[in-house]
């Protein structure tokens, strides 16, 4: 016992200097791949968020593009009903607007980095407004748009089946874009139609919502996203 506490005695700067040492070792082992860690996740949000830019990019595009094709369809609508309304005559240019009357826009768009994110887990966005700003546009502004693009859809699709029906000779003649001609079998018995009038005044009234709440709001936060997205990627490229 003596001879041990003698050696601890004589030994124990070494000894304190052994353990300091495997310490030490074991930190910076623990620190570097902590490091690692981190690199790895700032690679991965890096990833993530430059796509999501790329993505919403080019959601706008189809955004800007559906936009233009409702805005021209708001147009067919006020002089259709204007020539009807106010017993006007018939011209061959009333075949392009009626045919842009009924729209049946689809939003193409691309989730697909936003997955990538739920998969890798949602915290992986160190930027914790940037991380609550995704959630809300893709989880709940793209939901709701879509349900109400559903909407339109059926309503689209019930006017080609049963209100176009007998009043035109074919619907949506598309030739590359939205305007193709869609021929009325008789001009004049359409000016008296209530069930067409009726049908038509309310689809003029849900495409103006339709762009000018859904869309218009949809753009706004496509808009402000793509430029929170930029300044966080170069932020963390510093």
């Amino acid at each position: 016992m003596k001879r041990i506490l003698s050696t601890l005695k004589e030994k124990w700067p070494e000894y304190i200097l052994e353990i300091m040492v495997i310490t030490i070792g074991i930190y910076g082992a623990f620190e570097l791949n902590n490091y690692g860690i981190n690199k790895d996740r700032e690679r991965i949000e890096l990833e993530i968020l430059k796509g999501s830019k790329t993505e919403l990019i080019a959601d706008l595009k189809d955004i800007t593009i559906n936009m233009e094709d409702l805005r021209k369809s708001e147009e067919a609508f006020d002089l259709i009903l204007d020539v009807l309304e106010n017993d006007g005559p018939y011209h061959d240019s009333l075949s392009k607007h009626f045919n842009y009357t009924l729209l049946p826009m689809h939003f193409v768009h691309s989730t697909s980095s936003f997955e990538t994110l739920k998969s890798k887990g949602l915290d992986i966005i160190s930027n914790g407004d940037l991380r609550t700003k995704l959630i809300s546009l893709y989880d709940s502004q793209y939901d709701l748009f879509l349900q109400a693009e559903a909407e339109e859809l059926a309503e689209v699709q019930y006017g080609m089946r049963h209100i176009l029906s007998g009043r035109f000779e074919s619907a949506f003649n598309y030739d590359g874009t939205f305007a193709g001609k869609m021929v009325l079998l008789d001009f004049e018995s359409l000016k008296k139609d209530q069930e067409y009038l009726y049908f038509i005044k309310t689809q003029q009234n849900r495409t103006r919502s339709y762009q000018s709440y859904f869309y218009e709001s949809l753009k706004n936060s496509v808009e402000s996203m793509i430029r929170d997205l930029d300044t966080e990627i170069k932020r963390l490229e510093r």
